[in-house]
């Protein structure tokens, strides 16, 4: 989350570029499928969470040091279960950080059985949906990629404000959904759960301390690539 307490804003337009492809410069392994790996360091885990049951831990150690960034999402994470908040069976759950708020929330969006996203643009009130564009990364940790949709403001129209709890360099609010490499944006996304948001942080924090060139681990069995729409 951003470590900063002062509020910036810009009227730049925001654009993340296009990565060069990592395995056409070193050879790198597949990300793994395993899901029993500890959110924290990765080692193999089978202690869930006592709270949502969701994320694993190897070690007291790592549910500790994993606590600071969980408990944003462990107690929400109950209660959707307690409440059923989904709308529908055709709608999937994102993890919504709005411009101002100290942490991120779960929302869910309608998607049709090809993929097409319904309702989008509810999260970016006075932004055109043509400016809405998103960013997708994989990381090797998981067996979902992530993508992240934001305002583009391409043509400088809007003074948009750093979100309060991703930081720089992301101005304005930000969705993240997440993918099964599979099927990848041909069909509905997966259920966001609490298992995204340390990747989804550590992401953020280095495409704000990382200035070079962005390189991307690409699978060649699930073709998973980082993506630009």
């Amino acid at each position: 989350m951003s470590s900063t307490n002062i509020t910036r804003a810009s009227s730049s337009p925001q654009n993340f570029g296009h990565p060069f492809i990592l395995e056409e410069y070193i050879p790198v392994p597949e990300p793994t499928t395993d899901t029993k790996l500890c959110g924290v360091c990765h080692a193999p885990a089978h202690d869930n969470c006592s709270g949502c049951k969701n994320i694993l831990y190897c070690s007291t150690a790592c549910q500790t040091r994993g606590w600071a960034l969980h408990k944003l999402l462990c107690k929400p994470y109950i209660k959707l279960f307690d409440t059923n908040e989904r709308p529908g069976p055709k709608f999937r759950r994102a993890l919504y950080f709005p411009v101002d708020a100290a942490k991120p929330r779960f929302v869910y969006h309608a998607f049709g059985d090809d993929g097409t996203m319904y309702g989008m643009a509810r999260c970016f009130p006075g932004t055109p949906e043509r400016d809405i564009k998103t960013v997708a990364f994989h990381n090797r940790y998981l067996p979902y990629f992530i993508q992240l949709s934001y305002d583009t403001n391409p043509e400088s129209k809007r003074e948009l404000k750093e979100n309060s709890s991703l930081g720089l360099p992301f101005c304005g609010p930000v969705v993240a959904l997440a993918y099964d490499p599979e099927t990848a944006l041909s069909a509905p996304p997966l259920d966001v759960d609490t298992t995204v948001l340390r990747p989804l942080i550590e992401y953020v924090k280095l495409r704000a301390e990382y200035g070079g060139p962005v390189f991307v681990e690409v699978s060649v069995v699930c073709g998973i690539r980082e993506r630009y729409n």
